[in-house]
């Protein structure tokens, strides 16, 4: 059986690994997931029974991030010993661990604003898989070998095999559709250059003036909020979209996952996304914003706006597959 490496380093990474994980037997590969001590991302991958390692931890400043990107490659080298490739989001660590012991790295991305995760990452694939909606002159900057595109975002892969659960808002005392989840923004990141706190904290208090209950999902402790939900052990986000009055984000996988499931969706992120035009495009509930004016009128349009019907998109799944077999010989 062919082995894979997936090294899943956020929630979004987890999920996607989840649907590798099962569908990957059924093609005869089994991927072999890692993690770190990242929140909610090992909460996860035990909520979908998926095997994995956590190794080392995330850094939150320059030097953090060297040094413990240095000790999870020395913990990668065990496991990347055993398998025959390499099928991940970037991830600088197990990128080069893979490549130094001379397997091929098959790279799923649809983040060409990450610029220090892709510079150390995309020119060691050997293909590079992404949605059609981001230009090919946005990945040629880092020097991908081979670029494969799908009709779709990565999210599809599991909005489309989602069926709800109520039980999972009720245990937590919600009112399906009376709360608005809250994603804040990626601070630590070696790309994200802004502070949003004060503008999150805003439209959190305009949720509770128009009477919904605040959901506060933190990437970090820094992001717990008083007065409101905070949610810092991982549940089925999908779940708590769906029910969902709302979802507000300061990135872009919660915010695409509720306008996937046609629930309104607000993104606040400062710079533009393709893949929010795209979806908009194809008539999924996902506003914009960047300034505090635009953010509140468009949690207030987002409020009023009322479900929509979900777009159908390209599941890409199978095409990674087919990637992966003419890649790992």
């Amino acid at each position: 059986m062919t082995k894979l490496l997936f090294d899943a380093l956020t929630p979004k990474q987890a999920r996607i690994a989840a649907v590798l994980h099962v569908e990957g037997r059924r093609r005869g590969i089994e991927v072999v997931v890692t993690c770190r001590e990242y929140m909610h991302v090992e909460d996860m991958l035990k909520m979908y029974n998926v095997p994995h390692l956590c190794v080392g931890k995330y850094g939150k400043n320059t030097y953090e991030k060297l040094v413990f990107g240095l000790e999870r490659q020395l913990g990668l080298v065990e496991v990347a010993k055993g398998v025959d490739g390499m099928l991940s989001f970037p991830s600088p660590d197990a990128a080069r661990v893979v490549f130094g012991l001379g397997k091929p790295l098959v790279v799923l991305n649809d983040t060409p604003h990450a610029v220090h995760v892709n510079r150390l990452v995309l020119p060691l694939s050997d293909v590079l898989i992404a949605p059609s909606a981001i230009p090919a002159e946005e990945w040629a900057r880092y020097c991908p070998r081979r670029v494969v595109t799908f009709d779709g975002v990565f999210e599809y892969m599991w909005i489309s095999r989602f069926r709800p659960n109520a039980s999972t808002v009720e245990s937590l005392g919600l009112a399906p559709g009376r709360y608005v989840v809250f994603r804040p923004e990626e601070s630590h990141a070696a790309y994200y250059r802004w502070n949003s706190a004060s503008l999150r904290r805003r439209l959190m208090k305009l949720a509770v003036e128009m009477g919904y209950q605040v959901v506060n999902v933190p990437r970090y402790d820094d992001q717990v909020e008083e007065g409101v939900v905070n949610l810092t052990h991982a549940v089925d986000h999908l779940d708590l979209a769906y029910f969902a009055a709302a979802v507000v984000s300061g990135g872009a996988t919660m915010a695409t996952e509720a306008a996937l499931l046609g629930v309104p969706a607000l993104s606040y992120f400062p710079e533009d996304y393709y893949i929010d035009r795209y979806l908009q495009e194809r008539g999924a509930p996902l506003f914009r914003c960047k300034d505090e004016e635009g953010c509140v009128k468009a949690l207030r349009d987002a409020l009023k706006s009322g479900r929509a019907t979900p777009p159908r998109l390209e599941d890409p799944t199978g095409l990674i597959f087919e990637v992966v077999k003419d890649v790992v010989r």
